[in-house]
This record gives C-alpha cells, sequence and structure tokens, in this order.
C-alpha cells in the first residue's frame, strides 16, 4: 500500500520511477508503464495523461481513507450510549437564584429616583411585613456606624429605605382616610431623618450619624406602632 501511494506521489509530481524510466527508452513502441495496479501511457507526447491519471489515483486512496476513517468514528459514536441531560424546574420569582433578587421587577426609568419602581407590589398585609423587616435592617446599622464604615452605612440605608418607603405607600393608600393622615404625617417624619443620616454617612461625620440614627430609630418605632 505504501509502495502504491509513492508511486502515486511521483506521478502526480510528473516524477517517473526509475524502473519506469528504463523501460520507457527501452520499449518506446509500445510506452506503458506498469505502476502497481494503475497502468498509465508514459510516451513524451502524453506526458500530461501521466500527471492526471497519477493525481486521479492519489485523490483516490485519499478519499478512500477518509470515507473509512469516516464510518470508523460514526460507528464508534453510535457505539456509545446516549447521555440524558436533567433540566431542572425554572427559579421561582424574585431572586431564585443568587444575583437575582430583582432580576423580574418592573423598573420605571422615566420616574424620579425617589418614585421609581423597581420592586414588586405586594398586598397590604405583605407588605407590612416587608416594611418590618426594613426598619429592622435600618436599625442594625449601628454596627457599621460605629465602625464608621461609611459606604456600607449608606449603600444598605438607601437600600432598605427605598423598599421601606414603597411599601408604606401601599399600607397607606389601604387604610381608611381618618387613618392615613397621621401615618402620612409620620412617614414624612421618618424619611427626613433617615435622609439626615444619609447625609452624615455621606460627610462621614460621626457626630451627625449619632444624632439621625438615634431619631430615625425612635420615628421607627412609632411608624411600626401603626402597623400593628
Amino acid at each position: 500500500m505504501a509502495q502504491a501511494m509513492a508511486s502515486m506521489t511521483g506521478l502526480s509530481q510528473g516524477v517517473l520511477p526509475a524502473g519506469a524510466a528504463s523501460r520507457g527508452r527501452a520499449g518506446r513502441s509500445s510506452g506503458r508503464i506498469a505502476a502497481g495496479a494503475v497502468v498509465v501511457r508514459a510516451s513524451a507526447a502524453e506526458g500530461g495523461d501521466v500527471i492526471q491519471t497519477g493525481r486521479r489515483a492519489v485523490l483516490g486512496l485519499v478519499a478512500t481513507g477518509v470515507a473509512v476513517g469516516g464510518a470508523a468514528l460514526a460507528q464508534a459514536a453510535l457505539a456509545e450510549p446516549a447521555k440524558s441531560i436533567k433540566v431542572g424546574p425554572p427559579p421561582p420569582p424574585s431572586g431564585g437564584l443568587p444575583g437575582t433578587l430583582n432580576s423580574d421587577q418592573a423598573r420605571d426609568v422615566e420616574l424620579p429616583l425617589k418614585e421609581r419602581f423597581y420592586l414588586q407590589p405586594l398586598p397590604p398585609a405583605e407588605a407590612a411585613a416587608r416594611a418590618k423587616e426594613s426598619a429592622k435592617d435600618i436599625i442594625n446599622l449601628k454596627p457599621l456606624i460605629d465602625k464608621k464604615q461609611w459606604p456600607y452605612v449608606r449603600d444598605d440605608l438607601r437600600l432598605k429605605a427605598s423598599y421601606l418607603r414603597y411599601d408604606l405607600k401601599t399600607i397607606i393608600s389601604s387604610k381608611p382616610k381618618d387613618e392615613k393622615k397621621d401615618l402620612k404625617d409620620l412617614t414624612g417624619k421618618l424619611f427626613a431623618t433617615i435622609d439626615g443620616l444619609d447625609h452624615a454617612a455621606k460627610i462621614k461625620s460621626p457626630a451627625e450619624a449619632e444624632k439621625y440614627y438615634t431619631e430615625t430609630k425612635s420615628v421607627l418605632g412609632d411608624v411600626l406602632a401603626k402597623l400593628g
């Protein structure tokens, strides 16, 4: 097989084997050269036919090798058992996976920042429960204030205050008319103290932060008492 391939390569390049050249000179009348199983004419006038025939033989051998190799790969692939792919259910809304807490919540980007909705609306009872959690997180900022970790104080305060603001609006809208005014006034006072605490964290003032934290904690207690 290797000898035949070498003979075909020589023919494709227009080079005759040494034995074939001597036989060509000895028998110009017949002008036939035998190269393995392939027989070509070796006369000077038909040199182009020799090159073309050699190329066809080489390409035929290459095509045969590719076909055999492809068949072997296909058989190996079919012999391997199919592997099943396990597909789980979709994640639940609002934080089904780490880092997707607000991925499915609406954002009204054309509204002012304080009125921008990026939270899912909840019924009044559930909004009250989330408001209590937000208030608890704001109260728990005291260790960060004591350590003067101002970026964490500011970021956590703004996040929880935005939750609290949104949920308190939901709660106020569900209250009877005679209860709305008192809760709305108390809410306005609460966010005034929260804004003061935010500013204290921005200017990195421990005294201001302590002052507004105390006021915020006191007003938060009054708000939570109204929520029941």
